[in-house]
């Protein structure tokens, strides 16, 4: 008797679960409007965006600076964007070594500039280069155990 109730509580929940399936268009087919009319598919419009994004020429010239640098030689890296024409004391820089002394697998360098932040990675891979805005405290990196 105990496995009926327990196969008819199963048939029971599995019933009222698939009422829920049931009801209104499934998640990958367009909604109604508020007019009745289907929404547009994002991904169906061929409309190009209106303008490019302009280049720029500050990002550009950092992230050519990051090309070729590895974590090996932290210093070089610095070095490098430096050369590129920023300032060396707007470079901050994650260390080279981690808390136990052993080589960390990225540095991320980063260029203050007038309210941004030009933020690098280098490591394995290719590196990677945005521009993103300051932290509240004036800085670029988190944390106070940064690299001068």
């Amino acid at each position: 008797m105990r496995r009926f109730a327990i196969a008819i509580a199963l048939v029971a929940a599995l019933g009222l679960t698939g009422c829920g399936l049931l009801d209104g268009p499934g998640p990958l087919q367009p909604q109604p409007s508020a007019t009745g009319t289907p929404a547009p598919d994002p991904a169906a419009t061929d409309a190009a965006p209106t303008e490019a994004p302009a280049e720029d020429a500050e990002l550009a010239a950092f992230r050519a600076a990051l090309e070729g640098q590895g974590v090996d030689d932290p210093e070089a890296l610095v070095a490098a964007v430096q050369a590129a024409g920023f300032d060396r004391s707007a470079i901050e820089r994650t260390r080279h070594l981690d808390s136990l002394g052993a080589p960390v697998t990225f540095v991320e360098i980063a260029v203050r500039q007038d309210g941004s932040c030009l933020l690098g990675q280098v490591g394995d891979g290719e590196p990677m280069a945005v521009r993103t805005s300051l932290l509240p405290e004036g800085r670029c990196l988190i944390g106070a155990d940064t690299a001068p």
